[in-house]
């Protein structure tokens, strides 16, 4: 299993996804309208920080299942489900992303 295909089966099966692109999301929208005016950002490059900032996600979760599973390139698929379902990496992974606060304190 690759990052992206990664991704979609976190996208598909949780709403950890979601949640996490929802909070950077107002995160960015509210830094946004602290700017100056001239220096505010259109809606197409909030959504590509949002973009990066889930693909930075998405990275870690790969980095730490990959060294979870034990995976090489050759690993199956069904060994990363396996790994994830057995170790309720789906349920984890959203209350974490729930309680994730985003931002500046």
């Amino acid at each position: 299993m690759n990052k992206n295909e990664l991704l979609e089966y976190i996208d598909t099966n949780s709403t950890a996804i979601t949640i996490f692109k929802d909070k950077v999301r107002t995160e960015q929208e509210a830094k946004n309208k602290k700017r100056q005016p001239a220096k505010r950002w259109n809606e197409a490059k909030i959504e590509r920080t949002v973009d990066k900032f889930t693909d930075d996600f998405i990275s870690n979760v790969y980095d730490k299942l990959y060294k979870g599973v034990k995976a090489n390139r050759n690993t199956p698929r069904n060994k990363w489900i396996e790994f994830i379902e057995t170790n309720e990496i789906l349920d984890s992974l959203e209350e974490s992303v729930s309680m994730m606060e985003i931002g500046e304190d």
